[in-house]
């Protein structure tokens, strides 16, 4: 049961899937922060997520609702790709990446419901439909983006479901709500989630074998980054928005405001030199068209989204927006379209699976004398790998 929004009145399904006040604040007193000292004896699984705060359950979910793609990979990552019935939206869920993992298999991103609406709005009767024993995504953007009201986040809550999630992609924007507290919250890193799905879902060992792989992983790509003077700038460019060349190129900025965020993480841990530092007036990104792009001539570019778009609906945009690079006389002209340095990106909603994997292939595409060279989008062979494949692959599969 909840620490910090538990309802007044408890339904029935609560007390028999959540326990009570009583036992989160007895039986289990002496849990902190995600996980359960005594786990096996009290029979129940604990964790803390902000905004939600402590949730306590009976026993594992074993069906659960997803966001944009990140929970279904760290869930993935633990094991329980399985018990997926929904998500916010599962077109955002990339799971090429899984092809390259011995033995791992997720469903589908075509089988799974989606919980809102082409109008933008929250689906609650699918909700009710599905009846999935956790919400694994931060009810507040639904509350921002898709039209949910405040009181039904908390009748979902009480009646089907407890949320558990936080929104930690990129910084916050204006208009975000700060539901149940009412409070500004704080961001979560890769690990911190891991950590906390690990003790919900009872996978405390799995999810210590996995930080234990992708940790280090992580830390020896920082120590391997060149100086700076022998970094490349980039340029973060929108993999969807120009195929039909229509006004120009959306530049991203690649460096989070925000330290834990992890929708652009692997450019913030490989200390990318930003080709348009400076030129986003503090928003995000900025429009430019090909005079602008070759004023600022970035040495990289990467279609942010790339691995998404290079086969969206039957069409790769990654590719026609190539070849306006090429084909124009002002956008040839570009250092990084000349040298032939224009490359797929990966996508914003990626969990520790897909962190590695587009890790690195950016450390590749950007400083290939340190890390070797990108050969295209697919299976590098294992001298050119720079994590054990299988390795994850078993942890992802429970042999630990």
């Amino acid at each position: 049961m909840f620490g910090e929004h538990t309802p007044v009145e408890s339904t029935r399904r609560e007390y028999v899937k959540y326990g009570t006040a009583m036992l989160a604040g007895g039986a289990l007193a002496g849990c902190v922060d995600g996980s359960s000292d005594d786990e096996d004896t009290s029979g129940s699984y604990t964790a803390t997520m902000p905004p939600v705060g402590e949730l306590t359950l009976e026993e594992p979910p074993s069906s659960w609702v997803g966001g944009l793609g990140f929970t279904a990979d760290v869930l993935t990552a633990l094991g329980q790709a399985d018990g997926v019935v929904g998500m916010v939206d599962p077109t955002f869920w990339y799971t090429g990446f899984y092809d390259f993992l011995d033995g791992v298999s997720v469903p589908s991103p075509d089988d799974i419901d989606r919980i809102t609406t082409q109008d933008r709005d929250t689906n609650v009767e699918k909700l009710y439909e599905l009846d999935p024993d956790l919400i694994a995504t931060d009810p507040n953007p639904l509350i921002a983006i898709y039209g949910l009201d405040k009181e039904e986040a908390a009748t979902i809550d009480e009646n089907i479901a407890p949320w558990f999630g936080n929104g930690s992609r990129r910084k916050r924007f204006d208009g975000w709500t700060h539901w149940p507290k009412g409070e500004p919250y704080a961001y979560l890193s890769i690990p911190e989630y891991v950590s906390k799905y690990a003790a919900l879902f009872g996978e405390q060992d799995r999810g210590d074998a996995l930080l234990d792989l992708y940790e280090p992983f992580i830390e020896n790509v920082r120590e391997r980054v060149p100086p700076e003077s022998e970094r490349p700038s980039l340029a973060l460019v929108n993999g969807r928005y120009n195929p039909e060349n229509r006004d120009g190129w959306v530049v991203y900025n690649p460096v989070s405001q925000v330290e834990k965020t992890w929708g652009k993480k692997q450019y913030r841990d490989l200390q990318v030199v930003d080709a348009f530092e400076g030129e986003y007036g503090g928003q995000s990104s900025v429009k430019v068209g090909y005079e602008g792009l070759l004023e600022q001539d970035p040495d990289v570019i990467i279609f942010n989204f790339g691995i998404t778009y290079r086969d969206f609906q039957g069409d790769n945009l990654v590719r026609k927006q190539r070849e306006l690079l090429e084909d124009h006389p002002v956008g040839s002209k570009v250092t990084a379209v000349q040298n032939g340095d224009i490359y797929i990106g990966g996508t914003p909603y990626q969990g520790p699976i897909i962190n590695m994997f587009q890790t690195e292939m950016a450390a590749k595409q950007l400083y290939p004398e340190e890390f070797g060279s990108y050969p295209g989008y697919g299976e590098l062979s294992e001298s050119e790998q720079l994590f054990d494949r299988q390795r994850l692959a078993d942890i992802v599969n429970g042999e630990i």
